[in-house]
């Protein structure tokens, strides 16, 4: 069965193309803008420090999107929303748990949400792994690029806090991220369990930047973890098979898929493609300490930096939708500064992204725009549109900490 997380992302690709500039040079598009705000915030909430908006983004969604042990969808309800969250939006509030417990909140928040993350555990006798929606609402798609999102927390977990569940529930799920790759095109992964290795036709019998991406990183990881063999193996083979075949010479982006019974690419590009392309580029070049990897990944970096910006209102903004997905540059970006002092650019402009977002980008209940330059509120209801503002502000404080 597809779940909903199959329409609407194809409804994505149709409504939402990616904003950006083709100029390589964003700073010389930027003119002197008016910078005040119509609805400044209070006094007191603007001198919150990133660290205390991460809480209080965290704080907000635990007021408006609780439902019982889990989540809602949306806030408000939405036309035919599930009864809980899907899985995707429910990893949002994993990362929230694992950045806030770093930033030095209660671990209570990172075990309250890793237990919630148990409801969708479909701990089947092959490949157990996370299913799309709660197990008690039936049984659902598994998808790879979930799988990976929930991998990459539970590391994330089990670096933070050295409980070994962690580190053992990650090794389960890679199993089956794993299994999702074979020859047909060379290589790469699928997109989601149910259209896989059988699939002759349609829109989903394809390989995915996304999900090849996420496992070159998620394997990469494990391979610094436990010095197995077979993830450094899988990490470098899908990296390099996402390399040749979905990036775009002519600037280092990343193309969406290439579907298999037609061969043609579908060449939309999307900023967490290029992150995590950036992101598994940085932990081969780590274990490998071949430079190729690291030149790849700032060039990359460059790219995406210019690709996925514009200037809006006299300020430049990264791309006015989508914004979990631009947050996910934004982590990569802060794994690549370690590297490349170039990115600190690109950071702080994010930075200040989030700060006019915190300012001229909310409504009266304190939920975020999905463009945050203020000028179109999107799609604000969406739980993962909101939970991704913890990420950011918990990821810059982390960031400004390190700088510090």
């Amino acid at each position: 069965m597809i779940s909903s997380k199959f329409t609407f992302l194809c409804s994505l690709l149709f409504l939402w193309g990616v904003s950006c500039s083709s100029d390589p040079s964003i700073e010389d598009q930027l003119e002197e803008g008016n910078e005040e705000t119509e609805n400044p915030v209070p006094e007191e909430e603007e001198s919150l420090s990133h660290k205390e908006k991460a809480k209080a983004v965290y704080d907000m969604i635990q007021s408006l999107y609780k439902k019982g042990e889990l989540y809602k969808e949306n806030f408000p309800p939405q036309s035919g929303e599930p009864e809980y969250s899907y899985l995707w939006p429910y990893v949002g509030m994993l990362t929230a748990g694992n950045v806030l417990y770093e930033l030095g909140y209660d671990r209570a928040i990172l075990d309250k949400e890793f237990s919630g993350l148990e409801a969708y555990y479909d701990d089947r006798s092959v490949l157990p792994t996370y299913q799309a929606a709660p197990v008690t609402e039936g049984p659902t798609d598994h998808y790879y690029d979930d799988s990976a999102i929930v991998a990459m927390e539970l590391i994330k977990a089990y670096e933070l806090t050295g409980d070994a569940f962690y580190l053992n529930r990650a090794k389960t799920v890679t199993a089956f991220i794993m299994s999702g790759e074979d020859s047909r095109m060379g290589g790469g992964l699928y997109w989601f369990e149910g259209e896989s290795t059988n699939c002759t036709d349609g829109p989903n019998c394809m390989k995915a930047a996304n999900t090849s991406a996420y496992a070159a990183y998620v394997t990469s990881k494990m391979y610094q973890l436990t010095n197995e063999s077979q993830y450094r193996t899988f990490a470098e083979r899908v990296y390099e098979w996402n390399y040749n075949t979905l990036r775009d010479p002519s600037d280092n982006l990343y193309w969406n898929d290439i579907n298999i019974a037609t061969e043609q690419i579908n060449t939309i590009k999307w900023t967490y493609n290029a992150a995590l392309m950036i992101m598994a580029g940085v932990n081969l070049y780590e274990i490998s300490d071949d430079q190729e990897y690291l030149n790849e990944a700032i060039a990359t970096a460059r790219s995406a930096y210019s690709k996925f910006t514009s200037v809006v209102d006299g300020q430049i903004f990264y791309q006015t939708n989508d914004s979990w997905f631009n947050v996910e540059l934004l982590s990569a970006f802060v794994q690549l500064s370690e590297y490349d002092s170039k990115t600190d650019e690109y950071i702080d402009v994010f930075i200040k992204n989030m700060d006019h977002a915190w300012e001229s980008a909310r409504n009266s209940d304190g939920q975020f725009f999905e463009d945050w330059s203020g000028n179109s509120e999107g799609r604000y209801y969406w739980l993962l549109h909101q939970a991704a503002l913890i990420e950011a502000y918990g990821v810059v404080a982390l960031y400004e900490e390190n700088q510090s």
